[in-house]
């Protein structure tokens, strides 16, 4: 490896490691170009496919609630979940193509099983449940994003990572907002 591109690795390794520490802030966004050659780990692939099929399941629970909920804080949490998690996926799949990773074409059987019950409930029911499992979802999905973070390998997964986190911490308030009573 020549000077100048050890030279490169090194500052993006240093400016990598703040950012993942959190100690790294300007009050602005820096763009950092990475090498193409930075591999994604198993972990980042998996990070990525599990965080796609969070997306598509949030996105499908978020249509249930728009149509199905009873209160205005369910719907408006639905109508927030479907774009916003739109909005990310595309990020995602964008990061995925780049690092190679092939990302599976729906959610999880775990995640249908749970849009079909979702599907078949009506009234405050719907609502407890729509409610329950979005925060639980976004629960574990807050957890893992921060293991990418701070564990991950490639810089373009650990970057969309530590993207998403302020906005699933959004909707985890958003959603303990909109839990009915009862």
């Amino acid at each position: 490896m020549t000077r100048p591109a050890q030279s490169t690795m090194v500052v993006v390794l240093v400016l990598g490691t703040l950012g993942a520490c959190g100690t790294f802030r300007t009050g602005r966004d820096v763009a950092v170009t990475v090498p193409a050659d930075v591999p994604a780990s198993e972990a980042d692939r998996d990070w990525l496919t599990t965080a796609h099929q969070d997306d598509l399941a949030d996105i499908q629970y978020g249509g249930l609630a728009q149509r199905k909920g009873v209160t205005a804080a369910v719907r408006h949490a639905g109508r927030v979940l479907a774009a916003d998690h739109a909005a990310f996926d595309a990020k995602l799949t964008h990061v995925a193509d780049g690092l190679g990773a092939d990302l599976p074409r729906s959610e999880g059987a775990d995640q249908f099983a749970v849009a079909l019950r979702l599907e078949k409930e009506t009234g405050s029911r719907f609502d407890r449940d729509f409610v329950t499992v979005t925060i639980d979802s976004h629960e574990r999905a807050v957890a893992r994003a921060e293991e990418e973070v701070r564990g991950g390998s490639s810089p373009a997964a650990i970057a969309l990572a530590r993207t998403v986190l302020p906005e699933l911490r959004e909707h985890l308030t958003m959603l303990r907002g909109a839990s009915p009573v009862g």
